[in-house]
């Protein structure tokens, strides 16, 4: 797929002659604004300083480490507007931007406990363990947006975040998708909200409110009835084209909505002096959750819904979650440096209680889990990184088993390497669907055994990076052809390699990423062996190095 691509980062005033050019540039391109206030927000705002990166943030559950904010030249992000795309191997969608999607390169989840099952539409919502809370003593913005064919087709991003007198902080981060599609009824909407107050009292008490929304939105046309019509005559562009639901009126509608409080209190010591921090935690969330699936005028649509079709008038499929998430650890670290702790030691106790109303059946039930983590630091270097996760009463002999290791070699490298061992439930879905209050299955299948292995290797000097991968699944869930949940009798093994090149000769930039994936069950796995996307394009400045140009093609 060809696209061009124009980034622009204006280093100084345009003179009033590019103006006139630079509307016109605006109107078919994507752009972004970023704004950082030269003034204070606040007086007695602290300034945090890590190397040379002025705009730090951190995140609600772990205040103690800051990570860097990307600068805000026009980078891959910018151009690569669409969601599916900003992975490092694109997701699979339905052609259209905002559509359900899953990843091509198989991809092992940390799970735990009990699960809905409904993922098409994560990779376009906000959670409240992502928001991010900007330390910095001034104002900080940004706004994205982007343009589609029509006007009813839009892409809007926007960050916000301010520290306040006293130390208080809010931050905000919104998204919302408007994508009408090339076929006929196929319109994606989303909307996604996450904002929240950090409120600090003296050195040893922080707490974190947040509030997220996310409402996802798609038009179900069942796809094209034939292909043999691209090319003929008759023609005329995809609007042209006959669905397979052709009453359009199927419409699948998400939503779910997270109120958080998160409070940490310090017993000894601080994160600013490098002293011992010995500190509590606690954490609840309520969570109110939607999903909904229903198609009304099924009068040319029967065929299509085959064993899914348990009432003629219509069919519909409803299912409410209320959960009441309580999280509570006890965590010492030490900080060499201010941001950076060099070790951690913490162990905490999750619980979590659900009310579930599976269209027409009504239940209730809870999950309990030990937690643990240890994290090593001494230096830039050496990383080691691992949390567990133990099931107790009714999630006795489920766990998770999550590490992460990197070390520097300098100019020669970096390498990179991980672990995910985990043992989890089958999800709602895959042990129990209803549609228009009829059963159409109840399974009781063997909870699935999943471990994941990785090894990458990079060599920023000359802009290489190889990542090696495995997968060994026993009892490993999927849906067949028909749509119906199906469990496998034998282990499912996947082996995947990786490959990114970005070269650069003066101007002229080439970026390559190749990925290699091979199952011993490709009748379960339906996923391409291979991929490759590339970018060649053009990097510099023009008008007297007034403006920053990328122009060139991407490919896939």
């Amino acid at each position: 797929m060809l696209s061009r691509r124009v980034g622009a980062l204006l280093r100084r005033f345009v003179p009033s002659g590019l103006i006139t050019w630079g509307l016109l540039a605006g109107i078919f391109v994507p752009f972004t604004l970023d704004a950082q206030s030269t003034e204070a927000a606040s007086s007695t705002a602290q300034s945090f300083v890590l190397d040379t990166t002025p705009l730090l943030f951190t995140f609600a559950l772990t205040p103690e480490r800051a990570y860097p904010a990307d600068d805000t030249l026009p980078n891959r992000h910018f151009r690569m507007y669409d969601p599916a795309r900003r992975q490092q191997i694109d997701w699979g969608t339905l052609g259209n931007l905002g559509s359900a999607a899953r990843p091509l390169l198989f991809e092992s989840q940390p799970r735990r406990g009990f699960d809905m099952g409904v993922h098409a539409f994560d990779l376009y919502n906000l959670y409240p363990d992502e928001l991010r809370f900007f330390r910095h003593g001034r104002s900080f913005s940004e706004v994205f947006f982007s343009q589609g064919r029509t006007q009813q087709d839009g892409m809007l991003n926007a960050c916000f975040g301010r520290t306040f007198s006293g130390g208080a902080n809010f931050s905000l981060d919104y998204r919302s998708i408007n994508n009408l599609g090339a076929y006929r009824y196929q319109r994606d909407k989303h909307n996604s909200l996450s904002f929240g107050v950090w409120l600090p009292a003296g050195k040893r008490y922080d707490g974190f409110f947040i509030f997220s929304k996310n409402v996802n939105r798609q038009q179900e046309n069942g796809g094209i009835v034939t292909d043999t019509i691209f090319g003929s005559e008759s023609f005329s562009g995809p609007i042209s084209a006959d669905v397979r639901l052709p009453d359009q009126q199927a419409l699948t509608r998400l939503s779910d909505q997270t109120w958080q409080l998160t409070q940490h209190l310090k017993f000894t010591g601080s994160q600013d002096d490098g002293k011992r921090v010995l500190r509590a935690t606690h954490s609840i969330a309520w969570t109110d959750r939607d999903v909904k699936f229903a198609d009304a005028g099924l009068a040319r649509d029967s065929f299509f819904y085959d064993t899914f079709l348990t009432d003629r008038r219509g069919i519909r499929n409803f299912v409410d979650l209320k959960r009441l998430d309580n999280s509570f650890m006890i965590s010492t670290f030490k900080a060499k440096r201010r941001g950076q702790p060099s070790d951690v030691l913490s162990v905490g106790i999750d619980h979590s209680y659900f009310k579930l109303r599976q269209e027409p059946l009504d239940s209730s039930f809870s999950n309990l889990f030990l937690t643990g983590r240890i994290a090593i630091t001494p230096s830039e270097r050496f990383v080691l990184d691992a949390r567990g996760n133990l099931g107790l009463l009714s999630n006795f002999g489920e766990y998770q088993i999550n590490a992460q290791l990197e070390i520097g070699f300098g100019k020669v490298g970096r390498l990179r390497a991980g672990v995910l061992s985990q043992r989890y439930p089958p999800s709602l879905l895959q042990y129990r669907l209803f549609v228009s209050k009829r059963q159409v299955w109840s399974n009781d299948f063997e909870k699935p055994v999943e471990n994941s292995l990785y090894a990458t290797y990079a060599l920023p000097l000359i802009g290489l990076e190889m990542t090696a991968r495995t997968h060994l699944i026993n009892n490993y869930l999927y849906y067949d052809q028909s749509g119906v949940a199906s469990q496998t009798g034998t282990p499912l093994q996947i082996a995947q390699f990786i490959i990114s090149e970005n070269l650069a000769w003066g101007p002229l930039r080439f970026e390559n990423t190749v990925a290699i994936q091979q199952s011993n069950r490709s009748d379960v796995l339906r996923l391409p062996n291979w991929f490759t996307k590339n970018s060649l394009y053009l990097s510099g400045y023009i008008f007297k190095k007034r403006l920053l140009i990328d122009a060139g093609v991407d490919f896939r």
